[in-house]
């Protein structure tokens, strides 16, 4: 619309707003948004206004959305960029061509790219231009736009600049929905807000006058004013109306008449034009409509010239386009179904002509167009909408990507198109990653049920594999049962047994690391599982596949002791994900490599924990976000602040909620227990040992030892001996040791030393002097919790052995200060000093023999005799002579050192213990009720199968039960067991030993004694 009158407040406000930014140093810029229904006015005013700002000395840049299904992401802040090159010099290190900076590339190789690269980039070119001079940037209409580009605008918001920046952007309210709604209203916050309504009688008349003469205003504007409501655009094309001259009963009721009017005085060619140009973009594409028209360049361009004499089209900088959106939009609805349907199918037929020629075109155009001419289009439509998602999230935008799948989807379906079983499940299950990756986990879910569902009916392998992987991306909480998920990959599993294929690899991997990160019970499965999907990424050769499997290794080695080891594998899982061009595996095994690293007490980890910050932040995704968050939290209270640790745990909360990742609250509270410690205020302590026995039902070894600890430093030693009492009752508090084992015997050594228990106190010792130059990191760097030394430490001291207390506590100072860990290195300091007040004891003579160091490095053993020093492997053997020499004179029982309960210690161990009976007896009274429905329902081969079951059941009860019922012994007792073992595993060691240091091989044959006790005795 060239007339333009009022809107002077607006004017007004937008001048003041760019003044606002003026003066010297670096300022956020101003922001201003003007909101209103179609046709008020908004592109008008931004015309008016960066005309006005360019005539006293400020550039502008425009950039205008499209419909968001057809653009590309970021397509407006392309525009903006590409002006900004066109009109004036850029300096520094932004200079680099606009095409560029929006285009991240695939996401792999050396992590090049992502959001946070592409935002980072368009803000230095802002920053660039505005030392030039003020600078507007427009973006009109939108609400058109794509979720990336909305993100890109609410992240330079928050940027500062050397210079004058104004953001402008125009959009119409009533057509914001979604995530773009949400991000909108962050985005306005800060904005000066200009809402758009209808102009004034007396703006009315000016307009009229201005259009269609004075006559025509004296006797129509008060009607023109109450049939437009003052809506600018309606009252211009009613006055242009009254500029051809009417009688009072020729003037339209509607809009869409009054175009209706217009266009009807168009050739027949040209209004077949106009109609086809209607489905295309915003800028009309000479060669594709002349293929869609069957018309020849040059008619098209003698129908674009007579159009645009008529207003329908207009000239803009970037091409022709319709003067107002308004023309299209009822011009489209005008046209029948059918009409629509045949435009898109030649619209996208001509556009893949043009991309074969080598000119450009947008992926997400072309989809658009498929998409919109179903059902006739299926194959090029799942073809491009593929290809649009992939090019956004390559560009990291996953919402957009996710939309390009979705829609396609749901438009074959509703369109009835044959939509076959592997094209439906790969849209799901890709559709369902990219909601992942953008945050969306429930609607991810959601997506993947519908996938397996279908999948289970074709009973295919691949297809079922696929969707399984994906369901296991989503992940699930620690140490809960995980029923329904590794059910899923068990189905799975099962129907790619065989199959040699990577997705059986993948299948059986994940099954592998969703068993070890399960209950206790479910963990023994997995090793076997592991190895096996090693053996067979192996043989298929994919480095992809083989990262992700060596994954479920790493995972399942995961307890204290095996950090070397651990580090070996992300070693081997990081050059596997460059050689795949995976960035978020080699993030992730540069996680685990710092994780390592902290365990075995070594300072690099703080520069791969950088390495890692740097990686993850390159992926832009919200779950990398949140992961983020938690290791700078961690390391935040590894280095003693604990506001800004406990600042950024909360952060790391809010957003693990936000995006629905299944182990948030496992985080939150795994980083309160070290929060909680270090504060030391009772009430805190008693609350968080109540809450860690509800919170971790499904490992109520570690839940009761947390709690029996907390409860200990909060001085209530009743409650502590109680919960310490549940823990040691059972059965699989000595064998369970997940990657939370630290967390959960520093906690038992707390309460054990707070309530005197000394033979525990030994049984600990035992445990922790192998572990001694370790640190306790729980699970991956989520938080940090002191080094074995200082229990070892205290153990002692609670065993009134302050030598070795003092020893050991100096060490854990020694490598808390090495490690950086200002906390921790005061709490050794202190506990040495509480030493220092007991009257010292003398400890007793020993003979120069006795003097034999026996140490754990990593996953080797030191051993020092007579000035030799020697490196041996590690071995059971080795953790046995450490205990020994570490309490010289003191027994030491057989089961102790071999790990077995005391209350096993006169009986062996059944075949089957009374739960696996009772579960065997369940089963055979529901195979009972079972045959009973086959002989009801005359089921030969159901009866079959039960009676086949049944008596494979009671053939195995038979040979683990006494007549009598009760279950038969398995062998030997347990002390039995437990001295043969430790006795031919200590021998073994000193062997080992005597190879390398032959004088201590044979001062240990003379010195230990080993049988139901075993005993170190120098002298």
């Amino acid at each position: 619309m060239s007339t333009f009158v009022g809107r002077q407040d607006a004017l007004s406000r937008l001048a003041a707003a760019l003044a606002a930014t003026g003066g010297s140093g670096w300022r956020r810029p101003a922001l201003a948004l003007v909101s209103g229904e179609a046709g008020i006015g908004k592109t008008a005013l931004l015309a008016r206004f960066t005309a006005d700002a360019t005539a006293a000395g400020a550039r502008t840049a425009w950039g205008t959305c499209w419909n968001g299904e057809q653009a590309p992401a970021y397509w407006p802040w392309t525009q903006v960029l590409r002006c900004l090159d066109d009109h004036g010099p850029q300096a520094g290190p932004a200079t680099v061509p606009a095409e560029s900076l929006l285009d991240a590339g695939p996401a792999g190789g050396d992590g090049a790219g992502g959001r946070l690269r592409v935002f980072d980039a368009v803000a230095r070119v802002l920053a660039a231009a505005v030392r030039q001079g003020p600078v507007v940037v427009v973006l009109d209409d939108l609400h058109w736009t794509d979720d990336a580009s909305l993100e890109l605008l609410r992240f330079l918001t928050g940027m500062t600049y050397p210079g004058a920046l104004l953001l402008l952007a125009a959009y119409r309210p009533d057509e914001l929905a979604g995530p773009a709604a949400t991000t909108m209203t962050d985005v306005a916050l800060p904005a000066e807000r200009l809402p758009l309504r209808g102009l004034s009688p007396q703006e009315i008349t000016e307009l009229v006058q201005a259009v269609a003469g004075a006559d025509a205003a004296d006797r129509w504007a008060p009607v023109v004013h109450e049939r437009s409501g003052g809506h600018p655009f309606f009252a211009a094309e009613l006055s242009r109306l009254l500029s051809d001259g009417p009688a009072s009963g020729t003037v339209p009721a509607a809009v869409r008449e009054v175009i209706a009017r217009r266009t009807s005085r168009l050739s027949a060619d040209c209004a077949r034009l106009i109609e086809a140009a209607t489905v295309g973009t915003g800028t009309l594409l000479p060669d594709v409509l002349a293929e869609v028209t069957e018309q020849p360049p040059a008619r098209i361009a003698e129908l674009t010239e007579q159009a645009t004499a008529a207003g329908i089209l207009t000239c803009a900088a970037d091409g022709t386009r319709f003067t107002h959106d308004l023309y299209r939009e009822s011009i489209y609805s005008a046209m029948s179904t059918a009409q629509r349907l045949h435009l898109h199918a030649r619209f996208a037929a001509a556009l893949e002509r043009r991309h074969e020629r080598g000119g450009t075109v947008f992926a997400a155009e072309i989809a658009h167009h498929c998409t919109a001419a179903l059902p006739h289009t299926i194959t090029p439509a799942l073809l491009w909408a593929r290809r649009a998602a992939q090019i956004d999230a390559e560009r990291y935008a996953f919402t957009d990507a996710a939309a390009h799948l979705g829609r396609v989807r749901t438009a074959a379906l509703g369109a009835g198109a044959v939509l076959g079983d592997t094209d439906h499940i790969d849209l799901l299950t890709a559709e369902a990653d990219h909601r992942l990756r953008a945050g969306d986990t429930a609607t991810a879910r959601d997506l993947l049920d519908t996938a397996w569902q279908r999948a289970r009916h074709t009973g295919e392998p691949d297809l079922i594999g696929a969707v399984a992987l994906g369901i296991d991306r989503i992940g699930a909480r620690f140490a809960m049962p995980r029923t329904d998920l590794i059910d899923r990959l068990e189905q799975a599993h099962h129907a790619l047994a065989g199959t040699a294929t990577a997705t059986e690899a993948q299948v059986t991997a994940a099954l592998a690391r969703q068993l070890q990160h399960s209950v206790p019970a479910d963990r023994p499965r997995a090793a076997p599982l592991a190895e096996h999907a090693i053996a067979v990424a192996r043989h298929v050769g994919d480095p992809a596949t083989l990262a992700g499997c060596l994954l479920a290794q790493h995972d399942v080695l995961w307890t204290p002791g095996t950090a070397t080891r651990r580090a070996e594998i992300a070693g081997e899982i990081g050059e596997l994900a460059r050689q795949a061009h995976d960035p978020e595996r080699q993030t992730q095994a540069l996680l685990l490599t710092a994780t390592a690293q902290l365990e075995t007490a070594n300072p690099a980890f703080r520069a791969t924990l950088h390495a890692y910050d740097h990686a993850a932040r390159q992926l832009r995704q919200p779950r990398h976000d949140y992961n983020l968050h938690i290791r700078r939290a961690a390391l935040a209270l590894l280095d003693g602040d604990l506001a800004a640790g406990e600042q950024l745990s909360a952060e790391a909360a809010a957003l693990g909620e936000a995006v629905g990742d299944a182990d948030a609250g496992n985080v939150r509270m795994s980083q309160r227990l070290e929060i909680v410690r270090a504060r030391g205020d009772a009430a805190q302590l008693r609350d968080t040992a109540a809450e860690a026995v509800s919170w971790w039902v499904g490992a109520p070894a570690h839940a009761h030892a947390v709690a029996a600890g907390f409860y200990a430093r909060a001085g209530d030693l009743d409650l502590a001996r109680r919960e310490l009492d549940t823990v040691l009752a059972l059965p699989d508090w000595r064998t369970d040791r997940s990657y939370l084992w630290s967390v959960f015997v520093g906690e038992l050594a707390t309460a054990a030393v707070a309530l005197d228990d000394r033979p525990l106190c030994r049984q600990l010792l035992g445990d922790l002097l192998p572990l001694s130059e370790t640190c306790a990191v729980n699970a991956a760097l989520v938080a940090f919790m002191g080094a074995h030394a200082h229990r070892i430490g205290s153990l002692h001291a609670a065993l009134a052995e302050p030598v070795p207390a003092r020893q050991w506590l100096g060490r854990a100072a020694e490598l808390h200060r090495r490690l950086g860990a200002r906390g921790w290195q005061a709490e050794s300091h202190a506990a040495i000093a509480a030493l220092d007040t007991r009257p010292r004891q003398q400890p007793p003579p020993r003979h120069r023999d006795s003097e034999v160091p026996l140490r754990r490095i990593g996953d080797m053993w030191q051993a020092e005799y007579h000035g030799r020093t020697a490196f041996l492997r590690d071995c059971k053997g080795l953790h046995d002579l450490a205990a020994l020499l570490a309490a010289p004179g003191v027994d030491h029982p057989a089961l102790t050192l071999a790990g077995a309960a005391a209350a096993d210690a006169g009986r062996a161990d059944p075949v089957l213990d009374r739960t696996a009976l009772a579960a065997y007896r369940r089963r055979l009274a529901a195979l009972e009720q079972e045959l009973a429905d086959a002989d009801d329902g005359n089921d030969l081969g159901r009866r079959h199968a039960v009676t086949d079951e049944r008596e494979q059941l009671l053939t195995q009860l038979r040979q683990a039960t006494r007549p009598d019922g009760d279950s038969r012994p398995l062998g030997a007792s347990a002390a039995e067991r437990a001295r043969k073992a430790v006795t031919a595993r200590i021998r073994d060691a000193i062997s080992r030993i005597r190879e390398a240091l032959p004088e201590l091989a044979a001062h240990l044959d003379r010195t230990v004694r080993t049988g139901n006790t075993c005993r170190y005795d120098p002298r």
